[in-house]
């Protein structure tokens, strides 16, 4: 049977394999830290806030969302690809033989929270999964997808809700999920990036040397600033915790208005603003301390088609490295080098020394969606049978000092929303920065909130 990209059938019927991408590698590797606490690093959560309309306001929405889930594997089969067992170099997916191989992946990865009121609630209590998982909150009126990042990024993930909504407002009745095609779905598995970009298979000492460049930017990443914390190097994790505040239409357009009068993104003058509030919360012996922070590129659009489309939404497409210019973006030399360069990021990982005396890294760091429109819709299928989407959010898990801002537009509204673990932050603390972040952000574009 034909597949795609480098998947391939193994020797038992219906299981295919294909090795773990250099990226993929280092992602897990990150990941993977986490799991002595039944935890994982990382792993992405992305929520959209629905209101039904019309038929599907009285209906059993808990089992349309299990169905549509099921579709959504069949478009997306990645889903449920996991990492081999006993084999940390490759990836395998296995063809539901059934409907019951099916039902029993469905009871795996799909719930309903009736007694929770948010998906914070939820999040809280996530552990490690072979696959991804969708939640359904009947309270909040919340989808909440969660996944490792190496099978997706923040980008994939609020793709993927995108592709559930449509299927879920495409029909009040949808199809037994038994009875689609299985099998054929192996053609929309996910490749790795090093495969979707056509990157080179052998680097050349040039190569080698190039990514050894870009990896040589992490060392500027010691003794930068950061902002105080609870606990010492013993403390260990609990949740993840957020705090959003969401900034009014009127406040937004100001601030895009200004942004573009002065040539600089929207991203560009939040990350300032981070920045900003890494100072203005440090304690005062740190504050002379340089910041850093590795901001993140998709590399989606410099894939080959089909990879570069929301078809693949399922896979690991994004990056990041440290310059002290990123408006140039990605360029082909490092495109080129990506390969290498995640290698050798594994290798320094993978050899840092455990322990020691330095004092971890504390600093919010951030990560942008841009407009979330480009990725999903405010709206789906029509007012006699669809959805209205009134929020979106996305995170990750976080389990160390370190924290992240997120910053996306919907509906017209900048959202600014701090992810930390509540081990090492109070909730008034990050409040504090985040709301500091909005201050700097407005009075460094002299606009005044009222």
């Amino acid at each position: 049977m034909p597949t795609n990209a480098n998947w391939q059938e193994t020797d038992e019927k219906g299981v295919f394999s294909r090795p773990v991408g250099e990226n993929e590698t280092f992602i897990k590797l990150i990941g993977d830290t986490g799991l002595p606490l039944n935890r994982e690093h990382w792993a992405i959560n992305s929520t959209a806030t629905i209101v039904p309309t019309g038929s599907l306001a009285s209906a059993d929405l808990a089992a349309h969302f299990r169905r549509a889930w099921a579709h959504l594997r069949f478009q997306h089969p990645s889903l449920a690809a996991e990492a081999a067992p006993g084999d940390d170099k490759r990836f395998i997916y296995t063809v539901p033989a059934d409907g019951t191989a099916l039902d029993g992946w469905l009871s795996k990865t799909f719930s309903v929270a009736t007694s929770t009121s948010s998906s914070a609630d939820v999040i809280l209590d996530f552990h490690p999964t072979p696959y991804a998982k969708l939640v359904y909150i009947p309270r909040s009126g919340e989808l909440l997808g969660h996944t490792a990042h190496w099978r997706s990024d923040g980008i994939g993930a609020v793709l993927l809700l995108d592709a559930l909504l449509a299927i879920a407002s495409s029909s009040l009745e949808l199809t037994d999920p038994a009875a689609l095609a299985w099998g054929t779905e192996i053609t929309r598995l996910a490749p790795a990036v090093e495969y979707a970009a056509a990157m080179p298979e052998k680097p050349t000492p040039e190569l080698k040397e190039r990514a050894g460049s870009f990896v040589g930017t992490f060392s500027q990443a010691v003794g930068a600033i950061g902002i105080p914390y609870l606990g010492d190097t013993g403390t260990l994790p609990a949740g993840t915790r957020s705090t959003a505040p969401v900034l009014s239409q009127e406040v937004t357009e100001q601030i895009v208005a200004a942004c573009k009068a002065r040539d600089v993104t929207v991203t560009a003058a939040a990350h300032a603003s981070v920045a900003g509030a890494n100072y203005a919360l440090a304690d005062a012996a740190a504050k002379d301390k340089h910041y850093t922070s590795t901001v993140r590129f998709s590399l989606r659009q410099h894939l080959l088609e089909p990879y570069s489309t929301p078809a693949f939404a399922a896979g690991l497409y994004t990056t990041g490295w440290m310059k002290h210019e990123y408006r140039k973006g990605i360029t082909p030399e490092f495109l080129e080098s990506h390969r290498e360069y995640a290698a050798q990021l594994t290798a320094l990982i993978r050899n840092m020394p455990q322990g020691g005396g330095e004092q971890p890294p504390s600093d919010v760091d951030i990560s942008s969606l841009g407009i979330a429109e480009k990725l999903i819709r405010r709206s789906y299928g029509t007012s006699e049978t669809g959805f209205e989407v009134k929020a979106i959010s996305i995170g990750v898990e976080i389990l160390n000092q370190q924290a992240v801002t997120f910053v996306w537009t919907f509906r017209g509204q900048l959202h600014l929303s701090a992810v930390y673990n509540e081990s090492f932050h109070s909730a008034d603390q990050m409040s504090l920065f985040v709301h500091t972040v909005k201050t700097q952000l407005l009075e460094g574009l002299g606009i005044h909130d009222s």
